[in-house]
């Protein structure tokens, strides 16, 4: 039987004052929320959840026709006919083109990949081919001891070395070189937190170097510190713990645990200011462990992904990746009986 949790009512206002603290254990989520996200009306986020929350592995044929079904995902399909747009030769492919935010070709890319999709998707592939060329004088030309002065546009650099990591590219010499001048400029304090934890763990273990190794020691205990407490203080930006999807330049709490979940081990839990962030978490859901979107998508992406205001599925499959990775998932193998 499912443990119960303390959780504000649906509709309630959000604050962030005292939170009942999560029982132990694993955390409870209905049957009926499992089935939710495994459901065909979105092919993208029932693969994501079939893969990741649900742990089947390549060859398990649910999860290869999941994956067969990814590209018919209509948000799928409508950025992949902008990010080809994007990639045509001539004027679609030049610097604003690829780099504008968040309908540029980058951000394209990395918006799909946020969602699950890989360099299997050809388009994906051949934006990776772009975008490398595009960014290859820069990858190759960099010198370790000037890069701190280079005048780089950070988040679009980030972004697309996120891309490349993610279809194919994260053993390339080049990427790894772009991911030792991020891990520079994060221990000199001028990085971005979480966007640099999901990037720096998204690279192969045995391929990253000593800095970025030592990156991803400051950046976790600095969310740990500082960021996470400071998301959760009295007076801080609403904004901060307001889930959105894809989040682009901005991040809120979601994200962060998500980047912590990424390089902390789960007996991190224990942690007095992670214990509070994930209860934290935990009361923004509704009783059916489903989350909203809260803040609304980037401006200027040109496919809706899914209502502000409304549940979404995958503000809940990152949310439930966190508790999964802290704390463990407690599903009932069947629906409850009724009452006669």
């Amino acid at each position: 039987m499912s443990r119960p949790v303390s959780r504000k009512p649906e509709g309630a206002p959000r604050t962030r004052g005292a939170v009942k603290p999560l029982p132990d254990g694993p955390f409870p989520v209905p049957l009926s929320t499992i089935d939710w996200l495994v459901s065909r009306e979105s092919p993208a986020a029932r693969f994501v959840a079939l893969r990741d929350l649900l742990g089947r592995p390549p060859k398990d044929p649910e999860l290869r026709k999941a994956k067969q079904g990814f590209s018919r995902d209509p948000f799928v399909r409508d950025i992949l006919g902008h990010l080809r747009a994007r990639l045509a030769p001539g004027e679609g492919a030049g610097a604003a083109g690829l780099e504008r935010r968040y309908d540029g070709g980058v951000w394209l890319a990395l918006f799909l990949t946020e969602i699950g999709a890989d360099g299997a998707l050809p388009v994906l592939h051949h934006a990776g081919d772009v975008l490398l060329a595009r960014w290859e004088k820069v990858l190759v030309g960099i010198d370790r001891r000037e890069h701190e002065e280079t005048n780089l546009d950070a988040p679009l650099f980030r972004a697309a070395l996120r891309v490349f990591a993610r279809v194919g590219w994260e053993r390339d010499t080049r990427v790894l070189q772009g991911a030792d001048v991020l891990a520079a400029r994060a221990l000199a304090g001028r990085g971005r937190t979480e966007k640099d934890l999901l990037f720096f763990a998204s690279l192969p273990r045995d391929a990253r170097s000593q800095r970025v190794t030592q990156a991803i020691s400051f950046l976790g205990a600095r969310l740990l510190e500082v960021e996470l407490p400071a998301a959760l203080a009295a007076g801080a930006p609403e904004g901060l713990v307001m889930p959105g999807f894809p989040c682009g330049d901005e991040t809120d709490l979601v994200e962060m645990l998500l980047a912590l979940a990424c390089v902390l081990p789960p007996e991190s839990r224990s942690e007095p200011v992670l214990a509070r962030s994930l209860a934290h978490l935990a009361a923004r859901a509704d009783h059916r462990a489903r989350w909203k979107l809260e803040r609304p998508p980037p401006a200027r992406l040109p496919v809706v992904l899914e209502r502000t205001g409304e549940l979404s599925r995958w503000v809940t499959l990152r949310a439930l990746s966190v508790f999964q990775h802290f704390l463990g998932l407690e599903v009932p193998v069947a629906p409850p009986r009724r009452r006669t």
